[in-house]
């Protein structure tokens, strides 16, 4: 696998949007390193979960939906989903991800090795009813 992956953060009042829009937003320039074909995972801060697993179906790119979110993420990157369902990323898997322990979020790039293994289990998970 050469696609990367990246962990996108929402909160309960942007996941709906962002779900439902397919697309993920940030504050911060990173999502312009998305190249089309990346995959996306999206972390609820207030539920604590991570959500997967989408594509992008776009490069990353500032302003692809000026008005979403009141402009507050302007760099922004389309998704679709890849699973039948949105699904919580186990947390057995979620174990090998970098995540800050002082304030329990991700490092936005995940590396390519983990990234090959996460993106494998969570395609080959048994079907989602």
């Amino acid at each position: 696998m050469t696609n990367r992956v990246f962990i996108f953060e929402c909160s309960s009042d942007t996941y709906i949007t962002c779900v439902e829009k397919n697309l993920f937003g940030s504050n911060k320039n990173w999502p312009l390193q998305i190249t089309q074909g990346d995959y996306c995972l999206l972390h609820h801060l207030e539920a604590g979960a991570l959500f997967a697993l989408w594509q992008a179906e776009s490069d990353g790119g500032r302003n692809l939906m000026p008005r979403l979110w009141s402009g507050k993420f302007p760099y922004q990157v389309k998704v679709r989903l890849l699973t039948p369902k949105v699904v919580e990323v186990p947390k057995a898997l979620i174990q090998s991800l970098d995540v800050d322990p002082v304030v329990g979020r991700f490092d936005n790039a995940v590396d390519l090795e983990t990234g090959a293994v996460l993106v494998q289990s969570l395609l080959n998970q048994p079907k989602i009813v």
